[in-house]
């Protein structure tokens, strides 16, 4: 069996990884980022940029970021080199309709669902930092066929604890979506109460404590905004085909709080920040709210230091951001003079100056 996995960012390079040690010599990785690329190859990675290179697939898994209307997919679909007989399963998240629109693509090339070739979607699920891959969690599968639903059942079934297949492949497509806006709408909650209970001096942790003890309840922490790639966007795919004022609130909501945080802090301070990932325990700054609360104050006049032990000095110093150490020197030498002038955030207290 021959194995191609599309796009190797987070999501697809983890999904790589896996089925490489799983299915040893018989996965390779496509992506069109030619440095992305040339690295993995330096690490002994069985990896391409060049579609004629691959002919003979049996199993496609498409995992690129999908872009605003799923154009990198569709991208994608257009350079493959499809055999008669071939699974190709989408993982990425799509906005709702995209999967009919892959159909009539295929259709178009003169292939049959369900009799030439297989297709399937297949939404991935990880949670970094708690799933060690993206086979870690139950999956969900749909199709526009039964015989696609058995294809994708043989190849799925023994990699995932479980395989959760739904009857309407626009099911399938929805459920990740709505998955990651539910989230989006919890923190957004989350946001609004962690204000409230500041601006009246209760402790929020305290409160978490106290709703959290109900078995069916999850009031959850805060950050520095919904930041990452996927809540955002998933939002924003959600919102275009079901307009909603709660939704709309939501997105008010995160930017209010994140215009909250700098309103605090005003300008002409020196402030330390605590925490750049764009989430705890990820060493990852694409998507980050936090840097982007960095640049947001120092446009506002402030003079911004970060802390991060995920990342080394040389990574901060080449994002451009200013180091701890500098601050703390900085300090020593200028305590009492600039003791009123500077604000420390944390990154789960972020209003809590």
């Amino acid at each position: 069996m021959k194995i191609c996995v599309v796009g190797l960012g987070n999501i697809g390079f983890n999904l790589f990884t896996y089925l490489s040690h799983k299915f040893q010599g018989e996965v390779i990785g496509v992506d069109v980022n030619e440095s992305r690329v040339n690295e993995l190859r330096s690490k002994g990675y069985r990896v391409t940029t060049d579609y004629r290179a691959l002919t003979g697939i049996d199993v496609w898994l498409m995992a690129p970021s999908t872009g605003n209307q799923g154009q990198n997919l569709f991208s994608a679909l257009e350079q493959m080199i499809i055999f008669p007989g071939s699974l190709i399963s989408i993982e990425s998240t799509l906005p709702p309709g995209t999967m009919e629109r892959v159909r009539k693509i295929l259709e178009e090339k003169g292939f049959e669902l369900g009799t030439d070739i297989f297709v399937i979607h297949v939404p991935h699920r990880v949670m970094f930092g708690v799933d060690k891959t993206v086979c870690d969690t139950p999956r969900v599968m749909g199709a526009f066929t039964n015989t696609c639903l058995e294809k994708g059942r043989q190849f799925y079934t023994p990699l995932v604890p479980l395989l959760v297949e739904v009857s309407d492949v626009r099911v399938a497509e929805l459920s990740k979506v709505v998955e990651n806006v539910k989230r989006y709408v919890d923190i957004a909650f989350a946001q609004e109460i962690y204000g409230y209970c500041v601006a009246q001096g209760m402790d929020y942790d305290d409160l978490r404590m106290a709703v959290n003890s109900k078995n069916n309840v999850e009031l959850l922490g805060t950050d520095w905004g919904i930041g990452g790639e996927c809540l955002p966007k998933d939002m924003s795919f959600l919102r275009a085909v079901c307009p909603s004022v709660l939704l709309e609130g939501a997105e008010q909501a995160d930017q209010d709080y994140r215009d909250r945080i700098l309103q605090q802090v005003g300008s002409g301070k020196e402030v330390l920040v605590r925490g750049l990932s764009y989430k705890t325990g990820v060493k990852d700054l694409k998507h980050s709210r936090g840097a982007d609360l960095v640049r947001a104050l120092e446009a506002a006049g402030n003079k911004v230091w970060v802390e991060d032990p995920l990342f080394t000095s040389d990574e901060l110093i080449g994002a451009g951001f200013n180091l701890i150490k500098e601050f703390e020197v900085n300090q020593d030498h200028k305590k009492e003079e600039q003791a009123a002038d500077w604000v420390v955030l944390e990154r789960q207290k972020a209003l809590g100056i």
